[in-house]
């Protein structure tokens, strides 16, 4: 498949544009945690990050948007330095090995990050960016036997993410430390790998004699 490169002035274009997102989304969190983001207002948002109401539009079309960003993104970002630190390293303990780093940042800030995800809401508009390197990592493990593979990886690698998501929910509802709810979250994670180990693949039935 043909790649078409950047030339300099693209380049320049778009890492002005990631420098302005990511500022927007800092900027946004920082006003979340200090009014709450029912009470933010998205101008605030905009003057806090030197832009217009119109180019905010652009970046994150509401806060509930923004909501999104903040709380899938920072699974994704975990789950991007996953990837790049996976070495051989099965994913079951690499999955394990993200959930103090996920869990301990949420349970700071519990009521803010519960109504985070309320605004985030259950369908995922950043699913791509949500599950991307998770996916590559379940591709690696069918590679070489250890998940099943009558599944597509995208599709096993929406399932942990969403048992992920599950899991930080529902333990900053109902967890009663910070040790429960990262067991909490391990063991949903190791729910969904068990299901998905090799040994568990669905065997194709055998043709019958003359069809």
């Amino acid at each position: 498949m043909f790649i078409p490169q950047l030339d300099a002035a693209d380049t320049h274009r778009l890492r002005k544009k990631q420098r302005t997102r990511a500022r927007i989304l800092a900027n946004a969190i920082a006003l979340f945690r200090r009014n709450g983001i029912r009470n933010t207002r998205s101008v605030e948002i905009a003057e806090a990050s030197d832009v217009s109401p119109a180019t905010l539009f652009n970046y994150f079309a509401t806060k509930n948007d923004l909501a999104e960003a903040w709380v899938r993104g920072e699974i994704g970002a975990r789950f991007d330095l996953l990837a790049q630190e996976a070495g051989d390293r099965g994913i079951r303990s690499g999955l394990r090995s993200c959930c103090p780093d996920l869990a301990k940042p949420s349970w700071g800030e519990r009521k803010l990050r519960l109504e985070a995800w309320r605004s985030a809401g259950r369908a995922a508009t950043q699913t791509l960016r949500h599950v991307a390197s998770l996916e590559a990592l379940v591709a690696r493990e069918q590679d070489r036997a250890r998940l099943r593979a009558d599944l597509p990886a995208g599709v096993l690698a929406e399932m942990i993410a969403e048992a992920v998501e599950a899991g930080l929910i529902s333990g900053l509802r109902e967890s009663s430390g910070l040790n429960e709810f990262t067991a909490g979250l391990r063991a949903r994670i190791d729910l969904v790998l068990d299901g998905a180990r090799k040994r568990n693949e669905r065997v194709s039935v055998p043709s019958r004699p003359g069809v």
